[in-house]
């Protein structure tokens, strides 16, 4: 068939960048973020947040084909931020915010997994307490540790994005 490999849609290729930035010729104080190996979830998220953002005069992405693995995130500020730091400050905010849900999602999965004395389920099976996501081996380090949402955990696999 000539369907490309379905690991295509999430390795980035030997050389290419995650964020490519190009400026738009046409309008002022304006660039367009092309996002390698990410679709509509993280663009929508992204564009999102950049409207709330109170300098922001635009904020729109598009897919350009099913078949390319990547979203073009186009963005315009006023005169007196650029857009590159309202990014930064989106992505930011979005860590926080999605932080936030992950440690009220934490506590409550402990307060309702908590021994109650007469059941104690979750702690048989563990050995311990319920620590919450992301630190489900204390030894192990994969998932970074509980509310840090930005550390890399001791992986190496993930892609840094320098703006």
């Amino acid at each position: 068939m000539n369907a490309p490999e379905r690991y295509e849609m999430f390795t980035l290729p030997e050389g290419v960048r995650k964020i490519a930035i190009v400026k738009d010729p046409k309008m002022a104080n304006c660039l367009q973020f092309n996002i390698q190996r990410e679709d509509h979830t993280i663009a929508n998220i992204l564009r999102y947040q950049l409207l709330k953002h109170p300098l922001v005069l635009f904020a729109a992405y598009r897919s350009p084909h099913p078949l390319e693995y990547y979203v073009e995130l186009k963005v315009q500020t006023t005169a007196k931020t650029t857009p590159i730091e309202v990014m930064r400050e989106s992505i930011q905010s979005l860590m926080i915010e999605y932080g936030n849900i992950r440690s009220a999602f934490d506590t409550e999965i402990y307060r309702l997994d908590a021994p109650t004395g007469e059941d104690t389920r979750r702690t048989a099976r563990t050995g311990t307490g319920y620590g919450g996501f992301g630190s489900m081996d204390a030894q192990a380090n994969d998932f970074g540790s509980s509310g840090d949402m930005g550390g890399r955990g001791g992986r190496t696999d993930d892609v840094d994005i320098d703006f």
